[in-house]
């Protein structure tokens, strides 16, 4: 409300002692809205934290709760210019293979006659149907394509398995199909069917291109063979070089014949690293728990979160599932944490990593260690069980939501209050102004009577005086 006047007839009740009334008013309830406030959001905001420490906490756990997170191998060929070796770590066990190439696959090449030129002289008209690997495609060659350039697109685009390209010899053209894939399997065969010449297996016209087992009127310029070799004596026959299936997680991919030895052995390196993984990111998450709810002697005050009793139950809850027995360990070599080198530190809850004796654990117990972390036997580990309680802190509807939205639906009430306080503060300056306003005019009357009271004794007094 805007003062203007207030004060003239007095001197006394002016603007300023209306604002200062007015702010004297306002500033306790002020002061404690801003501290109710910035307490609200400060905790919103460790709150976040604390949320943000748990999801990262997530990830190493996911891994540990699958089998195969508990497992990684390496793999080592002692000649790579013969065989090349990779792994599928969920798969694969450790192994020593002894292998012997003696041929590799390849893939078939025909090629035609010559002719005079790829793009005018023409080839014949009828359809070419190709065989690969047990799948027929027709393709027809009529007007629109009766040339060598005109067959190569037709046949590229077809699909048939079968690449088609035109070689310049220097004296001709000759039309050239290869296997897109290696192997005996994939050994291309042609029939010609409606040739237009009338004739589907002689040497002139669209026959000219049959090559079917019983008519062969393309050159075979590369065969189609098989990778043949041998895995600890063992002979194997592959349409591919590159070689699945023959043991468990492990591909053989060659490149030259000969011989060579693969090694596949436990990574324990790997699997310490997801360890280690997990074992940082709990300790970052008591880093947040310590930052938000401990005590800091030195300024004799407590984290915005002290005493809470959501963060006491997070922290609680995940130290017990840290501790437990998985079912079925009992009697185990491994049954706890502190079996494969992780211990807890009292004095600040975080947790110590041996590495050292987790490799040795590993190699003499893997399935126990396995079975530490990950489900085996519709049982739950240590890591599928925290998962689970992650989970459940981190969901829409878990404890940190529900503390979140209280603190939330907190700064709403604030804001409330601070506008029922704008009302009433309002209220109180404007009856603070009619109040002073009317004394104010009061005065003003007050001091004109006297002044005219005064001006009447002046007036008598020098009548009295001549009297």
């Amino acid at each position: 409300m805007a003062i203007t006047s207030l004060g003239a007839g007095s001197g006394i009740f002016s603007a300023d002692l209306v604002d200062q009334l007015v702010n004297a008013e306002r500033r306790p309830a002020e002061v404690r809205l801003d501290q109710r406030q910035q307490t609200t959001q400060s905790k919103i905001s460790a709150y976040g934290a604390l949320r943000s420490a748990l999801e990262a906490l997530r990830s190493p756990m996911e891994t540990l709760s699958a089998p195969e997170g508990l497992k990684a191998f390496s793999a080592n060929s002692l000649s790579e210019g013969v065989v090349g070796v990779s792994i599928d770590p969920a798969v694969a066990n450790r192994g020593s293979y002894s292998l012997n190439i003696s041929q590799l696959a390849q893939a078939q090449s025909l090629a035609s006659g010559e002719f005079a030129d790829r793009d005018t002289t023409a080839v014949g008209t009828g359809t070419l149907t190709f065989n690969v690997d047990g799948v027929s495609t027709d393709i027809v060659i009529d007007d629109s394509n009766n040339t060598l350039a005109g067959m190569a697109s037709a046949i590229n685009d077809a699909n048939a398995g079968v690449s088609a390209g035109i070689v310049d010899t220097g004296s001709g053209y000759r039309l050239v199909l290869s296997s897109d894939e290696t192997g005996t399997a994939n050994a291309i065969q042609v029939s010609v069917s409606g040739d237009g010449d009338g004739s589907d297996t002689d040497t002139s016209g669209l026959s000219r291109f049959a090559f079917d087992g019983t008519t062969s009127n393309l050159t075979e310029t590369v065969q189609a063979k098989d990778a043949l070799l041998e895995v600890n004596g063992i002979p194997i026959t592959r349409s591919s070089n590159t070689v699945e299936g023959v043991v468990d997680g492990v591909t053989f991919d060659l490149k030259s014949t000969g011989t060579s030895s693969v090694n596949v052995a436990r990574d324990s390196d790997a699997v310490a690293g997801r360890v280690q993984e997990f074992v940082d990111k709990f300790n970052a998450l008591q880093d947040v728990i310590k930052k938000y709810s401990g005590f800091d002697s030195a300024s004799g005050r407590g984290g915005v979160l002290s005493g809470d009793s959501t963060i006491r139950s997070i922290q609680s809850d995940l130290r017990g599932l840290l501790t437990t027995i998985p079912e079925g360990l009992e009697s185990s070599p491994v049954r706890m944490l502190g079996d494969i080198g992780i211990a807890t530190d009292p004095s600040t809850g975080k947790l110590e990593f041996d590495q050292a004796k987790f490799k040795e654990q590993l190699d003499a117990n893997p399935g126990a260690v396995s079975a530490l972390f990950a489900e085996q036997d519709e049982v739950e580990g240590i890591a599928g069980r925290t998962l689970d309680r992650l989970e459940g802190f981190l969901s829409s509807n878990g404890s940190l939501s529900n503390r979140t939205d209280g603190l939330n639906k907190t700064l709403s009430d604030i804001q409330d209050q601070r506008d029922q306080l704008d009302l009433r503060i309002a209220s109180y300056e404007e009856r603070l102004i009619n109040q002073f306003s009317a004394a104010d005019s009061l005065i003003a009357q007050i001091q004109s009577s006297g002044n005219f009271v005064n001006q009447q004794l002046a007036a008598i007094a020098p009548q009295s005086n001549q009297d």
